[in-house]
Parts: structure tokens; sequence; C-alpha cells
């Protein structure tokens, strides 16, 4: 059984629309390549914040810095 997982880091979180059609296309690009069957792919959203990425070595913007100080 085909698993398909999908991480996406970003600030806003992908909306159920995006992630509905994301999967529709999915399933019927599995159909086609691998054959399998509907209702046999396994699929998975996994949403990080940026800061659980690399982006945290990016230079935080001046008010990043100052609410850093802050706490």
């Amino acid at each position: 059984m085909p698993m398909l997982e999908v991480v996406i880091a970003r600030e806003e979180p992908v909306s159920v629309e995006a992630k509905r059609a994301f999967a529709r296309e999915a399933v019927e690009i599995f159909r086609e390549v691998l054959g399998t069957q509907p209702g046999r792919l396994r699929l998975a959203f996994y949403e990080l914040r940026p800061e659980d990425t690399l982006a945290l070595l990016e230079e935080p913007s001046p008010d990043d810095a100052a609410a850093d100080r802050s706490v």
C-alpha cells in the first residue's frame, strides 16, 4: 500500500480546500503511474512552523528581535 507524506513549512497553514485538491491529484497520479487501486493510497500532511526548520537560521527582523528581548 503506497504512502505519501507531505511536509510543509510555512507561516500560514494550508487550507483544507488546498489539501483536498492536492489529495485528489495525488490519488489520480498514483492510480495512473503505479496502478494504485482506489482507497489504497495513504496520505498524511505534516505542517511545520518555519522556526522548526532551517529557517530559524535566517536573520530575524527588527520586530522579531525586539519581541525576543521582551521575553
